[in-house]
C-alpha cells in the first residue's frame, strides 16, 4: 500500500507540472513572501499553479513574480472577499494564534485541502526520540492571545486542533524541524555553513555525538505540493535525518579542524546553546528528544532531502548577496577567545 501511495503521489506531482493553465491548481499561501513561504511560492509557480499570496506587508510582487497578492493583517481581519471555493489548496505558513485559525478555517472552509505549518516544538521533548504519536507539550492554563516564546508550543498545538476540527480528513499538519536554505533570516544553519569556510579551528559544541536536524525549505516545499496533490491527510514530521554533529560538520567541509568544547566549560564562558551556537541543544533532560525526530512517515509519503553541502552552498550564494552581518552565532573574535581559554585550561 505504501509503495502504491508513493507512486500515486509522484504521478500527481508530475501531472501538476504539465497541466494547462486553466486546469492548474489554485493555491493560496497565507504568508507567502517570507522565508518558507517564498520558497513554497517559487516551487508552486514553477509547477504552473495559479498562485495567490496573502501577507501583511507592502507590495512584494518583485520578490514573487506571477502571483496575485492580498494584503491583510491577521490580527485584525481577513478580507471579506476571501472565499475558500476560489482555491483548491491552502497552505498556512503564517498561523500563529488560534484566533487567526478560527477565522481562516471558517472563511476558507470551501477549499479542497488545508495544510497548516506547525513545528516540532509542539512535542514534549523530555520523553526522548519523537514520532508523530509522541506526547505533546501541555496547553492547560497557558494564555495564547499574545505571541511570545513561552507560549509558542501551546499556540501551535491549538492552531493544529482548530484546523483538524474544521477540515477533518482534508487537513494536513506539517511539523518541521529547523528549516534551512535561501532567504533564511535566522542564519541558524547559515552560521555553520559560513563558519566552516573561514580559516582556523572550529568550536564544536559538547561532543561530535550531539545531534542536529534540519530540512531544506525547498525539500519541504516540494513535499508539501506532492502531499496536496496526492490528497494526503494527517500529521507528518517534516525533517531530515537526525545526524551526529561531527558528521554534520564533516558534510559541510571534510577534514575540518574541530575543537570539541564540553558543555560545562561553555556554560562557564556564558556561551549559550542555540543562540551562540545555533542548532545545538544539549541532548538530555527536557531536550532529550530534540533533534531526534523520526521522519519515517514523511519519507514513506515521498519526502526527499538533499545533501547538507548543497543546502549550504545555495544558502551562502544567496547570503553573500545580502551582505548583512550574520544574525546568529559567535563572532570570530568571541569564538577565538573561548578556544584560547579552553586551551589554557588544559595546559
Amino acid at each position: 500500500m505504501r509503495r502504491r501511495e508513493f507512486l500515486a503521489g509522484a504521478a500527481a506531482l508530475a501531472a501538476l507540472s504539465t497541466v494547462k493553465a486553466a486546469e492548474a491548481p489554485r493555491l493560496l499561501i497565507l504568508g507567502g513572501t517570507g522565508f518558507l513561504g517564498r520558497n513554497l511560492a517559487e516551487a508552486a509557480l514553477r509547477r504552473g499553479c495559479r498562485l495567490t499570496l496573502l501577507h501583511l506587508h507592502e507590495d512584494k510582487s518583485s520578490l514573487v513574480q506571477g502571483a496575485t497578492q492580498i494584503l491583510a493583517d491577521r490580527d485584525k481581519s481577513l478580507p471579506s472577499s476571501l472565499n475558500g471555493k476560489d482555491y483548491d489548496y491552502v497552505v498556512d505558513v503564517s498561523g500563529q494564534k488560534p484566533a487567526w485559525l478560527e477565522e481562516s478555517t471558517g472563511r476558507l472552509q470551501g477549499c479542497g485541502r488545508y495544510l497548516f505549518v506547525s513545528t516540532i516544538s509542539v512535542y514534549d521533548h523530555s520523553r526522548g526520540p519523537i514520532s508523530e504519536d509522541s506526547p505533546l507539550a501541555p496547553t492547560a492554563g497557558i494564555k495564547v492571545d499574545t505571541i511570545e516564546p513561552a507560549n509558542y508550543a501551546a499556540r501551535k498545538i491549538l492552531c493544529e486542533q482548530t484546523v483538524q476540527k474544521a477540515f477533518g480528513s482534508r487537513a494536513l499538519i506539517f511539523r518541521p524541524c529547523v528549516i534551512a536554505g535561501p532567504y533564511d533570516a535566522t542564519d541558524r544553519f547559515t552560521y555553520w555553513a559560513d563558519r566552516v569556510r573561514r580559516p582556523g579551528p572550529v568550536l564544536g559544541p559538547q561532543s561530535p555525538d550531539e545531534t542536529v536536524q534540519w530540512i531544506d525549505a525547498r525539500d519541504f516545499s516540494l513535499f508539501a505540493l506532492e502531499a496536496l496533490a496526492a490528497a494526503r491527510e494527517g500529521v507528518f514530521n517534516v525533517a531530515g535525518a537526525s545526524t551526529r554533529f561531527g558528521a554534520f560538520l564533516e558534510m559541510l567541509k571534510p577534514a575540518l579542524p574541530i575543537t570539541w568544547v564540553p558543555g560545562d566549560f561553555l556554560e562557564q564562558q556564558q556561551v549559550r546553546p542555540w543562540q551562540d551556537l545555533p542548532l545545538w541543544v544539549p541532548g538530555d533532560g527536557e531536550n532529550a528528544g530534540f533533534s531526534r525526530v523520526d521522519n519515517t512517515r514523511a519519507q514513506e509519503a515521498g519526502l526527499r532531502t538533499r545533501p547538507a553541502a548543497e543546502t549550504a552552498r545555495d544558502t551562502l550564494l544567496w547570503r553573500d548577496e545580502d551582505k548583512a552581518p550574520l544574525r546568529a552565532g559567535l563572532s570570530a573574535q568571541r569564538e577565538a577567545e573561548v578556544l584560547k581559554a579552553f586551551k589554557a585550561r588544559n595546559t
